[in-house]
């Protein structure tokens, strides 16, 4: 089973030259992960806040009706956070955020699993990241939660979100505190450019293979151009399909969810988990990789997060 902990919110989508009119539809980059997760078949939680007002109703019904599991998530009574993203030319998807007060960020140690709990479920992955971990005062509380967990697979997705105007000191800071006691760490080469004040294209092998010490494993995506993994000094490269692009929302938190599903079934999750990372072939995370990114192709040819089963990437694999 796989945790993900994180924000369930409400994005309003609509296109630059839409004329002013936006869709409401469930986002949030962690409850996408949960939704991507269920699409694919996998046994999965969904730890989120998630309001108890009109919007938040809509949250419940779209992810219960796609087989998430939300017993461990909260009823809150805080109001629901709002995401306005503006799909602009080539697809690319630019974000401003109603944040103020809302239910996703109210976390409290009193309503977080322990680790006996955790056990108990069968767990091997928690998997995290995005404006969760880097909106206060909860992201303390759950980074604080995370750090004291052992024998399970950690998962940090960064998922910047420089929109917000956070300081890039202040974030760069925060993500290296994270990357500590995560096992798995995936961002994509735009997070990276902007966390480390850099050109966009510049090369960022030497982050990458920092970060990938202690035996975790770095996950860098390109966008078009794959994604490249480290581990242990090494590096391979994966190829991303060609598509025919409609938009990017939910493209990179399909990938995780589809690389964690087969990282599972390879069971290369779970207690003790960087041994078991190290356990794996340049085959099998190539596979694994190969996998998560026709998962993401395959949204990034349908309107909004819509991901895919698990037998939809199969049969493009299989062709």
């Amino acid at each position: 089973m796989i945790l993900v902990i994180g924000e369930a919110l409400i994005d309003l989508i609509g296109k630059a030259d839409g004329g002013g009119k936006y869709q409401a539809v469930v986002g949030g980059a962690n409850a996408n992960v949960a939704l991507a997760l269920a699409r694919r078949g996998q046994d999965q939680k969904f730890l989120g806040r998630i309001s108890s007002d009109g919007f938040g109703q809509i949250i419940r019904d779209r992810l219960a009706s796609n087989g998430v599991d939300l017993s461990w998530s909260i009823a809150a009574k805080e109001q629901t956070s709002l995401a306005v993203a503006t799909i602009g030319e080539g697809g690319s998807a630019s974000y401003s955020f109603y944040l103020n007060g809302t239910a996703d960020w109210a976390w409290t140690p009193r309503e977080l699993p322990t680790a006996a709990q955790i056990a108990e479920v069968g767990a091997n992955c928690i998997q995290y990241g995005c404006l969760t971990m880097a909106v206060n005062p909860g992201s303390e509380v759950v980074s604080d939660w995370l750090a004291s967990l052992a024998d399970i697979t950690r998962s940090h997705d960064l998922n910047i979100r420089s929109a917000l105007g956070f300081r890039r000191e202040a974030e760069l800071e925060r993500v290296l505190r994270i990357n500590q006691y995560s096992d798995i760490i995936k961002a994509s080469d735009a997070d990276l450019w902007w966390l480390f004040d850099l050109a966009e294209g510049s090369d960022l092998d030497e982050i990458c293979h920092a970060w990938s010490s202690d035996s975790r494993l770095v996950v860098l995506t390109r966008g078009g151009d794959g994604a490249s993994l480290y581990r242990s000094g090494k590096r391979v490269d994966v190829s991303a399909p060609k598509i025919s692009l409609v938009d990017t929302v939910g493209a990179g938190d399909t990938y995780i969810a589809n690389f964690l599903g087969e990282l599972s079934e390879l069971d290369a999750l779970g207690s003790n988990p960087r041994a078991r990372l190290a356990k794996l072939s340049d085959t099998e995370l190539i596979s694994a990789a190969s996998f998560a990114a026709v998962a993401a192709g395959l949204v990034c040819e349908r309107q909004g997060c819509e991901p895919p089963t698990k037998a939809e990437v199969e049969a493009i694999l299989a062709r």
